[in-house]
């Protein structure tokens, strides 16, 4: 009986290893350690497709692995974060579209941002912009939902869906590097707003520039799109631009 209850013991005690074991080995297969591992999650969502360039990047100042595919006339292109593997960024875009008739009236903008709802489901439209690229009138329209920002082209005379991307909207009140103090994410969002009152923040994140830190922070008010760059240690605000 002893016997038994030693035996029992011993493959309760091998079972609880072998899962502790495989739970373990389930976290670190989120990390990335290059790109081609990226690459094979790309591949995932995007079957047979020829990949184009894969590269290793610092995105303010994580590794970050970005990787291109081609299929069917359409470019793919995604951004990885290596420590868990999360997918930061995603666009594709339909390489060569033809030109429409520019002598048929463009859609109205009511039209392009109900496609613009349709396809990104719940999302806020923060602005829709007519402009003009290589001969052609599109629809730009940018969204947000929940932790994304969205960017749409259209075609203005078709409607058809020329881009799409989305982005995950950057988090946290920063912090303090070897330089010393920091004025936070949230401080710098609340000095652009003041730059641009009553603007809606689509974008906002800490980089480098020149070696200095500062935030970059993206509005949009009225049809108008702004972007702010402040240090990030002073909080003075070293750029301004706005764009239609």
């Amino acid at each position: 009986m002893k016997k038994m209850i030693r035996n029992i013991m011993i493959c309760c005690m091998f079972f609880f290893g072998f899962s502790i074991l495989c739970g373990t080995d389930t976290v670190e297969a989120k990390k990335m350690t290059s790109a081609e591992q990226a690459k094979n999650a790309a591949l995932k969502k995007i079957p047979s497709a020829t990949v184009i360039k894969m590269e290793s990047d610092h995105d303010d100042g994580v590794l970050v692995y970005e990787i291109e595919l081609l299929k069917a006339g359409k470019e793919h292109n995604f951004e990885y974060r290596a420590s868990d593997g999360k997918l930061l960024q995603y666009d594709w875009e339909i390489q060569n579209p033809p030109v429409q008739n520019q002598n048929r009236k463009n859609l109205s903008k009511k039209a392009i941002q109900k496609k613009a709802r349709g396809k990104v489901k719940k999302a806020t439209v923060l602005s829709t912009a007519l402009m003009y690229d290589d001969g052609r009138s599109e629809y730009k329209v940018k969204l947000s939902k929940k932790n994304k920002s969205y960017k749409l082209i259209y075609d203005a005379k078709s409607g058809k869906l020329l881009e799409y991307e989305w982005k995950l909207l950057a988090s946290g009140s920063g912090s303090s590097g070897a330089g010393g103090k920091d004025i936070g994410l949230e401080k710098a969002k609340s000095i652009a707003q003041k730059k641009v009152p009553g603007a809606t923040i689509v974008k906002a994140k800490r980089d480098t520039d020149d070696g200095i830190q500062v935030y970059e922070v993206e509005l949009v008010k009225d049809g108008y799109e702004y972007e702010v760059k402040i240090d990030a240690k002073t909080g003075k605000i070293l750029e301004f631009d706005m764009d239609d």
